[in-house]
């Protein structure tokens, strides 16, 4: 069906639940029955693991596709393994046996190779103990590239796209190493991108790059028989480093206790006071709407950055960090546009009835 764009937050909930849901439901349980046939204990467990925590990453993202209902079977189905090979990978790299930066690299080209219709598989557990997955990942990347070569505009699309996806794994190689090398690994990075980016942060370009819903919004580009460069690039520059910079830092500054218990890295703790990181994370805010401002249909890209506000900062887990914290979590908030709070209720309801 040929959908008209979205303007109100009500039509995207209605689409969300009507069209996107049962087909997502469908897709996410394939791939678990797939994984949860995982011959490697360590893999399965990890498979799993990542599905059951992190579901509503899909969730999140197939909302992209209520924009192109028309070509929800290609596009809800491409964003679901997607984001799975995301969410696995980061399981194996962050919970799992090992610490080198050359076995992550090697995971994580399968992120690419799935952007990339044609591509041969490689081995991508070439170098870790545990192989055996039961084509688990290979069959993930052959979906993702079987569903992109089906979007009409894919070509015009897809060297952006495959630039967020290289930022994205970067991230993932640099951040799971050893604790004492991370930072300096981090830092050597920024110094290649920095005079690109000179109004964010080495942190905030960090976290930019561990979103992608960039890569989902061009998708959806891609549906379209034809499109302009200039559109190409604007989302790209609304997405990277505003809106992908708000998904991952509001992530972050929700998890800030639990990752500082844990001893896990989290860019939000760099900021020198609570001050800066809400004035920060503001300008950020303020920015992404700027941006979106100049791309075709603004009003769904608002919500997307609303939403992202609402689902967040409404989270159990603001009320478990400390004081000041808590209050950055509803300063931001209470800035958000009204519609916020209706949207983070009907989503909860979502991730909580699995």
């Amino acid at each position: 069906m040929q959908a008209k764009p979205i303007r109100h937050s009500w039509q995207l909930l209605y689409r969300v639940y009507r069209y996107i849901l049962p087909l997502l439901e469908q897709e996410f349980a394939y791939w678990y029955k797939r994984a949860e046939q995982i011959p490697d204990e360590e893999l399965r467990k990890q498979a799993t693991a990542s599905m059951n925590s992190k579901k509503f990453h899909c969730q999140g993202g197939s909302v992209y596709a209520t924009q192109v209902l028309d070509h929800k079977e290609i596009v809800v189905p491409l964003i679901v393994a997607y984001q799975t090979i995301s969410d696995y990978l980061d399981n194996l790299c962050d919970r799992s046996t090992s610490l080198d930066p050359v076995d992550f690299r090697q995971l994580h080209y399968s992120m690419q190779d799935a952007l990339t219709p044609g591509a041969p598989l490689r081995d991508y557990y070439m170098y870790r103990d545990e192989k055996e997955d039961g084509g688990f990942l290979a069959g993930l990347v052959l979906r993702c590239q079987e569903m992109a070569g089906k979007l009409a505009s894919y070509g015009q699309v897809q060297e952006e796209i495959l630039t967020l996806s290289v930022l994205y794994s970067d991230l993932q190689v640099h951040k799971h190493i050893a604790k004492d090398k991370r930072e300096a690994a981090l830092f050597a990075w920024w110094d290649s991108y920095q005079d690109k980016y000179p109004e964010i942060r080495w942190q905030e370009f960090g976290a930019a790059t561990g979103s992608t819903v960039g890569i989902f919004a061009l998708f959806c580009l891609a549906t379209q028989t034809e499109i302009e460069k200039s559109e190409v690039d604007a989302l790209l520059n609304a997405y990277f480093p505003w809106i992908g910079g708000v998904h991952i830092l509001l992530d972050y500054l929700i998890d800030l206790e639990e990752d500082k218990e844990g001893g896990d890295l989290n860019f939000v703790s760099y900021y020198h006071s609570d001050e800066e990181a809400y004035e920060r994370l503001q300008f950020i805010i303020e920015r992404a709407k700027e941006s979106i401002a100049q791309l075709p249909h603004p009003q769904f890209h608002r919500l997307i950055v609303d939403g992202l506000i609402a689902f967040y900062l409404v989270d159990e887990k603001v009320n478990k960090q400390q004081p000041q914290i808590y209050m950055i979590a509803k300063r931001l908030l209470k800035k958000a546009s009204g519609f916020t709070s209706i949207l983070f209720y009907v989503n909860s309801m979502v991730v909580r009835r699995q």
